[in-house]
């Protein structure tokens, strides 16, 4: 069997997707700073607490985001039940973690208007879910690690 020789650079996305989203929160809530950051969100059974690694957090942990930079459909054009998966994924992590404006951010219009239709009336308060467009050159760089990354998937079946 062939090896694939074209790995997805997903790791692209945390280095420059990530970078750009935070600088974007700092406009938008001045006087804040945003970094990856784990966070507490409910007590184990040992005492300790379970953490969850979020993608921008501010100094002073008022502010806490996941960041999606999901596509909306499939390549095959179906209803994408795996990306939706991986949101509701991420605002359950949300609204575990406590902090006073909790976010969800897509970069994705089709994503974000496709997910406001599928997670109407299934979303839990408290949560906002917010549209931060890509500029072009992260948009291109966005779509050829979604196409690698599918061409990935196909070569493994």
């Amino acid at each position: 069997m062939e090896r694939v020789t074209q790995v997805a650079k997903t790791v692209e996305l945390k280095t420059q997707v990530e970078p750009f989203i935070r600088k974007e929160l700092e406009k938008s809530y001045p006087g804040h700073t945003f970094t990856e950051k784990a966070l507490p969100l409910r007590r184990k059974k040992d005492g300790n607490y379970a953490v969850h690694n979020f993608d921008a957090v501010s100094e002073d942990n008022s502010i806490v985001a996941s960041i999606k930079s999901n596509s909306w459909l499939t390549s095959g054009g179906n209803v994408p039940s795996g990306k939706i998966g991986v949101i509701y994924q991420s605002l359950y992590f949300l609204s575990l973690v406590d902090a006073k404006t909790k976010l969800l951010i897509l970069t994705d219009k089709k994503a974000y208007d496709g997910f406001l239709t599928v997670g109407d009336g299934k979303l839990a308060e408290g949560v906002e879910i917010k549209l931060y467009p890509l500029p072009p050159e992260l948009q291109l760089l966005v779509k050829d690690v979604h196409r690698k990354a599918s061409q990935e998937m196909s070569q493994r079946k």
